[in-house]
């Protein structure tokens, strides 16, 4: 018996061995696969091994095409951040200081349309390409006359609401409404062009400045060049 046990025991352990040993075709596609994967751009980025010219130009393609799905995306652009479709990137550094040197000098009465750009809680123009439609025209009729009574009471006027000339508004706890409107002067049939900020929260509504429009620094400065060219002459 036990020549019997040795003689089946030289039987199975080859047996076994082939049971745990890979086909020749499973090695040769693992190896395949390995090969592959070498070949592929992120894999060989991943392991610090180095891209040869047609894998380097592999990878400027596909870097190309994602340029082409999202035009917004540039060498010139000045951040570095992913931008996807359907999204609005952020403002330039030029743009910024454009819009805060305009929000100072105008007091967010005129600023720039940046709508193909993005900044958080930025003072945007209303209307589309400032042609207000009709609903919002009649509610901003209604805070310019609040605003508009107000000025008459604080300055012992007499102005009467005449038109919506353009509007910007801000998210801020609510809007706020920048409105340029004009108004006439009942007893000298004037039209003077004012300017006030109305901020409707949450159940409310307040004007919080209103002024007669200031004459810009440059077209104040032009006016006093020919004023002085008109007297030297």
């Amino acid at each position: 018996m036990a020549m019997a046990a040795a003689a089946a025991a030289d039987v199975l352990v080859p047996r076994l061995e082939e049971k745990h040993e890979e086909p020749q075709e499973k090695k040769q596609k693992m190896t395949d696969e390995e090969r592959q994967e070498e070949d592929d751009v992120p894999y060989r980025e991943k392991v610090g091994l180095p891209l040869d010219d047609e894998l380097q130009e592999k990878k400027q393609k596909k870097t190309d095409e994602e340029k082409q799905a999202v035009p917004y995306l540039s060498d010139d652009d000045d951040d570095d951040e992913d931008y996807f479709p359907g999204e609005l990137p952020d403002m330039t550094r030029a743009e910024l200081a454009l819009y805060h040197q305009q929000v100072e000098e105008s007091g967010g009465f005129d600023v720039d349309d940046f709508s193909h750009s993005f900044a958080c809680g930025r003072i945007e123009k209303m209307g589309f390409r400032g042609v207000i439609d009709d609903a919002d025209k009649k509610e901003l009729g209604e805070y310019s006359m609040e605003a508009i009574h107000k000025y008459n009471t604080d300055e012992k006027k007499n102005f009467k609401f005449k038109e919506v000339v353009k509007a910007n508004v801000q998210c801020v706890e609510g809007l706020m409404y920048y409105i340029t409107f004009n108004a006439e002067d009942a007893s000298t049939a004037t039209i003077e062009t004012f300017q006030a900020k109305v901020w409707r929260g949450i159940g409310f509504v307040e004007v919080t400045s209103i002024r007669v429009k200031p004459i810009s620094i440059s077209k104040q400065g032009n006016e006093d060049l020919a004023i002085c060219c008109s007297r030297s002459s």
